[in-house]
């Protein structure tokens, strides 16, 4: 089922050059921005004396630090070739022939997504479909297998969900005792709160 599914998806690609190119850009270039978006969010916290965006950022980054971590470890215990390792595929550009389950930019794109979902579920909702889009791309382009894609967001779903459970109020309580050390002793004014991220 896995490989009839990837057939299904991995075959659009070479027929359209213009939804190539944009399948290309989403599995390439969109993980970069889920990241740059991290440290907006977290520069926008400073900017507007937001502590709230400060913590979100702070959170979304240690939990997708987290997930690509355990994806690490999962690929090499339980190893999968890529797909264009031993079949002919659809491949829209080259790859290293590392392991294919679980889907890192699934993975990345979805902790994000999860993350920030947490304090905004608006933007949550936009950076979800995003991460879905992105991990239709990496099987559109031959990198992954479906079920390394799916793999990837079940494992980011329970893993966000015992982050917040167990760990997110203690991060919150850390960073903001570090955060107060770090402005006394820099001589830096307090920064207040002006606004939250939620709706």
């Amino acid at each position: 089922m896995n490989m009839e599914l990837f057939r299904l998806i991995n075959n659009l690609a070479n027929k359209n050059s213009g939804l190539d190119h944009i399948m290309i850009f989403f599995s390439k270039y969109v993980p970069y921005i889920f990241m740059g978006i991290i440290a907006l969010v977290f520069v926008l916290g400073f900017i507007g004396k937001n502590e709230e965006y400060r913590k979100a950022s702070i959170n979304t980054f240690l939990v997708t630090v987290i997930n690509l971590i355990l994806s690490f470890i999962i690929g090499n215990i339980y190893y999968v070739d890529r797909p264009f390792v031993h079949n002919k595929v659809n491949l829209l550009f080259p790859h290293v022939e590392d392991a294919s389950f679980p889907s890192d930019h699934a993975v990345g794109t979805m902790s994000i997504a999860l993350g920030l979902g947490k304090y905004n579920k608006v933007l949550g909702i936009i950076l979800t479909i995003v991460s879905i889009l992105v991990g239709f791309s990496r099987v559109y382009v031959g990198h992954h297998y479906p079920f390394d894609v799916v793999g990837a967001y079940i494992m980011v779903f329970i893993t966000n969900y015992l982050y917040n459970l167990t760990l997110k109020n203690k991060v919150d309580m850390t960073y903001t005792k570090i955060e107060g050390l770090l402005i006394k002793k820099l001589g830096f004014k307090k920064y207040t709160d002006k606004n939250t991220l939620n709706d």
